[in-house]
């Protein structure tokens, strides 16, 4: 079977929880900007979730949509972070397959996609996870690439 056949029978049959990296970043309806920023910062993470009473997901906050409200000139860091998540986001059911989730991410040129298991926010996944999950399968291929350019023999400076 050639390797482009072999790699898309994975991702039609591979679980979407491989793509899932990390743990979910998630804050309550009730936090400020200045939670989700040190939320941001403390999990090294691009998004924040916030999530209503009931643990659903209302919007997602990311670095892009912070860097835009503090270039509003409007800093008020007690703000509530709800005014500045992004609702209009399209979310994906963890039966499908990673076929399916590179196609959303793509067609949409999403950052980040959440991962709903029967409804239930489980988890996000973010582009650099699919490049991840990519290298995981392609490990030597990707780590025995030669450089696109030339690389510099000499060192330059003082």
């Amino acid at each position: 079977m050639p390797q482009e056949d072999y790699l898309i029978s994975i991702f039609r049959k591979d679980d979407c929880k491989r793509l899932i990296r990390s743990e979910l970043n998630a804050l309550p309806e009730s936090a400020t900007i200045r939670d989700a920023i040190d939320a941001l910062r403390s999990q090294w993470s691009s998004y924040v979730c916030i999530l209503d009473e009931a643990q659903k997901l209302k919007g997602i906050i990311t670095e892009r949509d912070i860097l835009r409200y503090i270039g509003s000139g409007t800093l008020d860091e007690n703000a509530l972070a709800k005014t500045v998540m992004n609702t209009d986001y399209n979310t994906i059911e963890c039966r499908e397959s990673i076929a399916q989730i590179a196609l959303t991410l793509y067609k949409n040129t999403f950052m980040h996609l959440p991962i709903l298991d029967e409804g239930k926010l489980v988890g996000i996944v973010s582009a650099r996870d699919f490049i991840h999950y990519l290298v995981e399968y392609f490990a030597e291929s990707v780590h025995t690439l030669k450089p696109a350019q030339p690389t510099q023999d000499k060192r330059e400076g003082a």
